[in-house]
């Protein structure tokens, strides 16, 4: 595995992605402010320990982070507030029907439309995390599977979801197709995911665990370019994407305490999540 960045890489990565987007601005000042502060990480960086040690994040596979990702899931996480009111939005205009949540998790879209009346399958790859929506949704089905190879028949549900599952795949020519295998003729597939940007600017699926350690899993960015590839190649139609941006609170990494004036310039307003609605021809 790579080496994993220090303290002092992360927030001297931040200061430059905000003086970059502040650079055509009428904000001198806030480009000022910002040196002054690369000045200073620069000057403290012998003198501080935590600049150039490693960041204190186990790395994880799929299977043992989200096992001890799964002991804290249910909590708030930064990308939740950004990625809901669009995907709630969508998901109330599908009438009553079957369901399947890909890469289900802890069952935080099902339990939304089990109450909203659908039928709910959920498949997660991850036994920890299905044991914790098998509690919460007695009565829907939730099985063992992976994205590439769902466990499911041909045309079994009228509509899927997956939320913020893609980016752990490499590639997503074949998970893609396992969606529009599964459902009908006329149903539809609605995906969130990580923001390739954020993907590409070091973002990784950082988690912590009940005792407070840290860990993450490395993602993977898939531009837009990819995912029309994959629906052409799948059968599968866009009707709408959305890019829900960062907020304030959504934006939450390494510098925000020290350095809440550049984290907020560096990373506000980015697209954070993209989501598709696309529909099986």
């Amino acid at each position: 595995m790579a080496a994993k960045p220090t303290l002092g890489e992360m927030v001297l990565g931040t200061q430059g992605l905000a003086l970059l987007r502040l650079a055509f601005g009428d904000d001198a000042q806030a480009r000022l402010d910002r040196i002054e502060e690369i000045r200073a990480i620069l000057g403290d960086w012998d003198r501080t320990p935590a600049m150039s040690t490693a960041l204190p994040a186990s790395e994880y596979d799929l299977t043992a982070g989200y096992s001890r990702w799964s002991e804290t899931y249910d909590q708030p996480l930064r990308l939740f507030p950004v990625e809901e009111p669009t995907m709630h939005r969508l998901l109330d205009h599908l009438p009553p029907s079957t369901i399947l949540d890909a890469a289900c998790g802890t069952g935080r879209h099902s339990t939304y439309l089990a109450a909203r009346g659908h039928t709910i399958i959920g498949i997660d790859q991850s036994p920890a995390m299905l044991a914790k929506a098998r509690v919460k949704l007695l009565e829907h089905v939730f099985r063992e599977g992976d994205l590439e190879a769902l466990p499911l028949d041909d045309h079994a549900v009228d509509h899927a979801i997956c939320a913020l599952a893609m980016v752990h795949l490499p590639k997503l020519d074949q998970a893609i197709a396992e969606l529009a295998r599964v459902v009908r003729p006329g149903g539809r597939v609605m995906i969130s995911d990580v923001h390739p940007f954020l993907v590409l600017l070091g973002w990784q699926a950082q988690f912590r665990t009940s005792n407070a350690e840290t860990g993450f899993m490395r993602l993977h960015p898939h531009l837009t370019s990819d995912y029309c590839a994959a629906f052409a190649a799948a059968g599968l139609r866009v009707r709408q994407c959305y890019e829900p941006r960062l907020t304030d609170q959504s934006a939450i990494t390494h510098a925000i305490e020290k350095f809440p004036d550049a984290n907020r310039a560096a990373w506000v307003g980015l697209p954070g999540v993209i989501i598709w609605d696309v529909e099986r021809v």
